[in-house]
């Protein structure tokens, strides 16, 4: 199944512990114009920065994640142009003022691939743009996801997170169970895969970027046990 179709529908109600206004008011001094935010996913951020009075273009893979993206956007009366599009090479008309990817976006992409999507953005952004971005760390997915199980039981469904650590990368079995009628559920499996990237190797990979390196959950200095590596990156 293609990932993030069932978990669409939820994600939000996953996602309830990420502090998408504190990141934003992290990052708002650097995202000014006109920018791109791309696994936008439902489109919690790339609202919150059309409020900001960004003009905003949202990318995703996923078009269920889209529609949900479209119809908050509609809500909010923001003017976002949504487009479904794969981060390793999507293309622009013109260079923008700057690139956001929250919420690790880029684990879900190999190391090879994660190299030529930071060089494709770099081509995107314009001279002292920014290019904005965070990874679930090496710590996180080898010690905390690692072969771990999670589970969550809402009012609507339950899920169940199992998973299993490879090589340099998490699969990942997500099975719901959503609430049908009663004591009624139906299960709905979907898989999905996150890369480790070490921090040393993804610096690498910023050659066209001034940059600093933070931990995304706390906005401090990055720790042995940070679980979210924030960037932010200046293009030369």
């Amino acid at each position: 199944m293609e990932a993030y179709t069932i978990l669409a529908k939820y994600y939000d109600s996953l996602m309830k512990d990420f502090n998408y206004d504190a990141y934003l008011e992290f990052i708002k001094g650097y995202v000014k114009g006109e920018g791109v935010d791309l696994c936008c996913g439902t489109g919690e951020m790339t609202i919150r920065l059309a409020k900001q009075k960004c003009k905003m273009i949202g990318m995703d893979l996923s078009q269920d994640m889209l529609n949900v993206a479209r119809d908050k956007a509609r809500k909010n009366f923001q003017s976002i142009i949504f487009i479904q599009e794969n981060i390793i090479d999507f293309d622009l008309p013109h260079k923008v003022d700057f690139v956001t990817c929250v919420c690790d976006g880029l684990n879900y992409i190999n190391d090879e691939d994660m190299k030529k999507a930071i060089k494709n953005i770099a081509g995107k952004i314009k001279q002292n743009g920014y290019f904005i971005f965070d990874i679930s760390s090496q710590y996180k997915l080898e010690n905390i996801l690692a072969n771990n199980t999670f589970c969550e039981d809402t009012n609507k469904a339950t899920y169940i997170w199992s998973n299993k650590l490879e090589k340099d990368k998490v699969s990942m079995q997500v099975s719901f169970f959503e609430k049908i009628k009663g004591d009624t559920y139906r299960r709905i499996d979907e898989n999905q895969v996150q890369y480790v990237h070490n921090l040393d190797l993804v610096k690498s990979m910023l050659e066209d970027f001034e940059y600093k390196v933070f931990d995304g959950t706390t906005f401090d200095e990055v720790k042995d046990n940070s679980q979210r590596l924030l960037f932010i990156a200046k293009r030369k």
